[in-house]
């Protein structure tokens, strides 16, 4: 059905109208010519609605009723008229019908194409409004490195000058333009990697990303999601420092259990002298000394344990990056204010990263606790060059310290903590071959760790910590 039912009572009262009206026309007024091609025109507008065999059938009905006033002819003349009549009728109502049936075709056509734009642009504006609000950064590229498609989290994430829109990939991702510069017989590629992201203004930011290849040539692609990783690695490092306290909090329970026992047994060996009156042949003496000898021994344990640590060449100013991102959140979230002085063309140090990240971590919390509710904290890590030495000046604008005697020693009884993480942080230091003091400063409270410089960088050996102490000693 190709109209509506009321449509089509409408359509064929006006064709019977028509031909009502011809018939009329020819009976009263008797003319002297035919009015026949006339009759085509309600046989057109009836094949609007009409199937195939119903247009032959009126286009018949049409060419009977005009051969009813036609005079003057034989029989086989009116038959001949009226076959002419029926083909030519119905050949131009099936070509009204085949237009009508076009249009219909292409109509459906159109409508089921606007649906399906339609449908495609809501779901191109939940893609948009996903990628927007998600808080990954989504970014795609074309086959040169240049940015296609950037989110929200994207732009926010790498915090370019401008839009990120056409910029090249390789300024903020190596690993991306890198990846397009694959060759083509490797095909599409879908992986995840772990990677340094500069942002706009030339920091790095450690970055989780999973992105795929596909096309080939100039359609070659790469679309990719990247997660900033700065508060995973910043947690990572703190739970590290962490365990390392508590470490440090169970070593010094059980020595301090320890000197409790045999302070115990000292007390009653005491307790048993104070009754006899020969003290030098007396085997409570004798044990007493033994005792005494025993906590001797035990107080004077060095709790640094022979470890084999394996050094390599640091690059301080790609440290300054991974410092930043542990420690700098901690500083701004007081608020205050971390700054690592750092030239570009500063050696190597040879260090261990992991230990000297501690040590650092070590520090920034110490000054944390100490400044944490004064006006304009700030915590500077400045660097020097004296010869074959690299030092770091860690300072802050705290209040200092009151006391700096035994400053370095385990268990100190001033300290918040266990009181071993300046004695554990100086041992990671010398294990370097370095060294790690306390500079006087009339304001603030200030260390200077020194540490040797690399003189290749690809360096790598192992060296046994209380060994390296001893030499450096």
């Amino acid at each position: 059905m190709r109209v509506a039912d009321g449509g089509r009572g409408q359509i064929l009262l006006i064709a019977a109208g028509l031909v009502s009206i011809l018939v009329l026309l020819e009976w009263y007024f008797d003319f002297d010519f035919s009015l026949g091609i006339l009759y085509i025109v309600p046989v057109m507008i009836a094949a609007t609605i009409l199937t195939r065999w119903q247009i032959v059938a009126a286009a018949a009905f049409c060419a009977y009723t005009r051969g009813l006033f036609t005079a003057d002819e034989t029989h086989l003349e009116h038959i001949l008229r009226f076959c002419m009549a029926t083909i030519a009728y119905a050949a131009c109502g099936l070509w009204i019908y085949q237009i009508a049936e076009s249009r219909l075709v292409v109509l459906k056509h159109y409508s089921r194409l606007r649906y399906e734009q339609h449908m495609r642009r809501r779901a191109q504006e939940q893609l948009r409004l996903l990628a927007e609000s998600s808080p990954a950064a989504i970014l795609t590229m074309d086959s040169n490195g240049l940015i296609l498609a950037a989110n929200r989290a994207a732009e926010t994430m790498l915090q370019s000058e401008g839009p990120l829109l056409g910029q090249q990939i390789r300024r903020y991702m190596g690993l991306f333009y890198d990846a397009l510069r694959l060759p083509a017989g490797i095909g599409d590629i879908s992986t995840s990697a772990n990677a340094w992201a500069r942002r706009g203004d030339g920091t790095l930011v450690p970055t989780t990303t999973w992105f795929s290849i596909y096309g080939a040539g100039v359609s070659r692609h790469l679309a990719a999601i990247v997660v900033d990783m700065s508060n995973e690695v910043r947690e990572r490092e703190h739970a590290q420092f962490e365990q390392i306290v508590s470490h440090d909090r169970i070593l010094a329970s059980a020595v301090s259990h320890e000197i409790r026992n045999l302070c115990s047994a000292i007390f009653v060996v005491a307790s048993n002298m104070e009754r006899s009156s020969t003290i030098a042949r007396d085997p409570d003496f004798v044990a007493l000394k033994n005792l005494a000898m025993g906590l001797r021994d035990l107080a004077s344990v060095d709790l640094r344990r022979k470890t084999r640590m394996r050094l390599s060449a640091v690059r301080l100013q790609e440290l300054a990056e991974e410092v930043r991102v542990i420690i700098g959140q901690d500083w701004a979230d007081i608020p205050g204010e971390f700054e690592w002085r750092v030239p570009d063309d500063l050696p190597a140090v040879q260090a261990n990263r992991q230990g000297l990240i501690q040590t650092l971590l070590n520090l920034s919390q110490n000054s944390l606790r100490a400044i944490q509710d004064l006006p304009q904290p700030r915590f500077t890590i400045e660097t020097f060059v004296h010869a074959e030495r690299i030092s770091l000046r860690v300072s802050d604008t705290g209040p200092g310290l009151n006391s700096t005697e035994h400053l370095f020693q385990p268990f100190r009884p001033e300290s918040d903590g266990s009181g071993l993480g300046l004695y554990v942080s100086r041992a990671l230091i010398e294990s370097f071959g370095g060294e790690l003091r306390f500079e006087p400063t009339a304001a603030g409270c200030c260390f200077v760790i020194t540490l040797l410089a690399a003189h290749n960088e690809d360096q790598s050996l192992p060296i046994e910590a209380a060994e390296a102490e001893r030499e450096h000693a």
